[in-house]
């Protein structure tokens, strides 16, 4: 085995730890991901910036559905 194989292969992947409860601008978001083992939606901004939230959250479902109509209609 390799010394710190283990810690870049999680350094691939960004993972939902902390979950925040503020609501984002719906027009600073540019895309997102499910992470179904945590219950969580990762967005993604357009600076780059990925912030997670509960998947729970209407005004979450209700950015994720703009951006899958927006992605639709281009």
């Amino acid at each position: 085995t390799f010394l710190g194989s283990g810690a870049s292969q999680s350094m691939r992947r960004f993972s939902c730890v902390n979950l925040s409860t503020r609501q984002l601008s719906i027009r600073n978001l540019v895309g997102y991901e499910k992470h179904a083992q945590s219950n969580a939606i990762m967005f993604i901004t357009k600076r780059g910036i990925r912030i997670c939230v509960s998947a729970e959250e209407k005004w979450v479902q209700a950015a994720m559905k703009s951006m899958k109509e927006k992605r639709t209609t281009k």
